[in-house]
């Protein structure tokens, strides 16, 4: 008799519990997306059939009126923001209210990745941050070039061999990791690997694994962002355990290598024990003409340290882990900007044949006829509004987020006053802001000319690397490896849609980064010399 009024009593109290906040944003007057008992709009990445990026940014949409909506991650209210100047606002001037990421991992658990510039935060992160921005600068990146174009160029060769004349088929994706890994190999660990050739070669293995964002290591990643107090209790790690201990061994490695020979080689583990060694400079004198490696660079903001943060020692285990999220970042945002763009490219066959017409003039200006510079790149006007209008079109990061780390009052479009508390979550919608008509008209057609007046564009609303002080670090290498790759590709091949190439498009709604459902399907056509 007891169970027959008590399990139902249960039930009601639990419920109870599970949306007793629910009314938080409406005693506050701020619209917001209906939550689900319990799960808030933590339901929706799993019942509605959509990205979770998008799912993430639907308040955007709905209430267009508005500065900030509301959102329940189970049952804590968080922030969409809906302004770009508020979140300009925000991630610039007003950083030390939003100085931390959502996600923080443990680094007994993941020792790499919670090194990463992404996964830190407070003091640790200003460490990292002001020790690594040297490392970042347009010479540092300079100096880095002749690298990552001889990785490139060797590749393009091979797989000009490999097609002897002759037009032949392949999924980019494919096709792209393993360039970008080769790449990314030899300028982060200082391994030189050919991916195209030995395929199941160690490093594309491993790195394939570390840079995997769909399935389990997608679901595991999502999960740091809804539930980040859980994930730490319970231990979860998200790199695979064999692929950190591969990475630590291989960096360790070659540090004592180079030590006990004195070698000098420019790449990042280099950079990061000048770092250790506090010798590491930014290269001001050339600065200037190096600083822009296109319209899409992130802006460089000085992060200033505090009394009594001290200095980063750089142990091995650091640099790893720098050097791990740096692979990272490198391949998987170049990798999907290289796929989006050469989608474009094929199915708008008139923009293909003017970057090509820009690259064969830039070639004939080379002394060898075919080996980019730094330099030239950036002076490439054509290649740099194709890149630009990828990432607005394609961004590989559709959402970022903040967390509050001291209360913060701004005033809502109504004039009513809004208050973030201190330990509150805040997504911005970047996708949103670059698909929006107010601030792109028809920004569904991929049309590079609206970078052709760099005036002309909202520089609030085009943010692919994000902005202010925890914007990309690595934006001018994601800009100079795609650009480095695709003004290879094209010298080289005319790209054009496969039967298997969807048209348009179908994003892939199960994984956690930007991907096509079916593939980037082409037939890369040999050009003759």
């Amino acid at each position: 008799m007891f169970l027959l009024w008590a399990l139902p009593v249960l039930v009601y109290l639990l419920y109870r519990w599970s949306v007793a906040t629910y009314d938080y944003f409406e005693k506050r007057n701020i619209p917001y997306v209906q939550p689900v008992p319990l799960f808030g709009q933590v339901w929706s990445f799993f019942s509605q059939g959509k990205h979770a990026v998008d799912v993430a940014s639907e308040g955007y949409a709905m209430f267009p009126n508005t500065r900030i909506s509301g959102v329940f991650t189970m049952r804590n209210p968080a922030y969409l923001v809906h302004d770009p100047v508020l979140y300009k606002q925000m991630a610039i001037k007003d950083f030390d209210h939003f100085t931390d990421h959502v996600t923080e991992l443990d680094k007994d658990v993941d020792p790499l990745l919670a090194r990463s510039l992404f996964f830190i935060n407070g003091t640790s992160w200003r460490h990292h941050r002001s020790g690594l921005s040297p490392a970042f600068t347009g010479s540092k990146m300079r100096g880095m070039f002749g690298l990552l174009s001889k990785s490139a160029g060797d590749a393009m060769d091979r797989l000009t061999m490999f097609a002897r004349g002759k037009p032949f088929t392949m999924e980019l994706r494919d096709l792209y990791s393993r360039l970008g890994n080769d790449v990314m190999t030899s300028i982060s660990f200082g391994v030189e690997v050919d991916s195209l050739t030995d395929r199941d070669n160690e490093f594309f293995v491993k790195g394939k694994r570390l840079a995997k964002i769909d399935g389990l290591p997608g679901a595991k990643l999502l999960m740091t962002l809804i539930l980040p107090k859980l994930f730490r209790l319970l231990r979860i790690s998200v790199m695979y355990k064999d692929v950190s201990d591969f990475y630590l061994d291989a960096v360790s490695r070659n540090i004592r290598l180079r030590e006990s020979n004195n070698i000098t080689r420019p790449d990042f583990i280099h950079l990061l024990l000048q770092a250790r060694k506090n010798t590491l400079g930014s290269g001001k004198h050339d600065e200037e003409k190096l600083q822009n490696a296109g319209f899409s660079t992130a802006e460089t903001h000085a992060v200033e340290q505090k009394a009594g943060d001290g200095r980063m020692s750089w142990e091995d285990v650091d640099i790893t882990g720098a050097a791990a999220s740096f692979f990272f970042g490198g391949i998987e945002t170049t990798t999907t900007l290289l796929c989006f763009a050469s989608y474009e490219l094929a199915v708008n066959p008139s923009i293909q044949d003017r970057l090509r017409a820009e690259v064969d003039e830039t070639r004939e200006a080379l002394p060898d006829g075919k080996t980019p510079t730094y330099e030239v790149l950036q002076k490439m006007t054509f290649m740099d509004m194709v890149i630009s209008e990828t990432l607005r079109r394609w961004p590989p990061l559709g959402v970022t987020n903040r967390k509050c780390t001291k209360d913060y009052t701004f005033t809502n479009t109504d004039g009513t006053k809004v208050t973030i508390l201190k330990g509150q979550n805040v997504s911005i919608p970047i996708k949103s802001f670059q698909l929006d008509e107010k601030f792109f008209p028809e920004p569904l057609r991929f049309n590079p000319d609206r970078f052709a007046d760099p005036t002309s564009i909202n520089q609030d609303a085009f943010v692919p690397f994000g902005t202010g002080l925890r914007n990309c670090i690595g934006s001018r290498v994601a800009l100079m490896q795609a650009k480095c790759i695709l003004f290879y590709m094209l010298s080289n091949f005319t790209i054009q849609p496969d039967a298997k190439l969807t048209i348009p498009l179908v994003t892939d709604e199960t994984s956690a980064g930007l991907n096509a459902k079916h593939g980037f399907w082409m037939n890369l056509v040999p050009r003759q010399a």
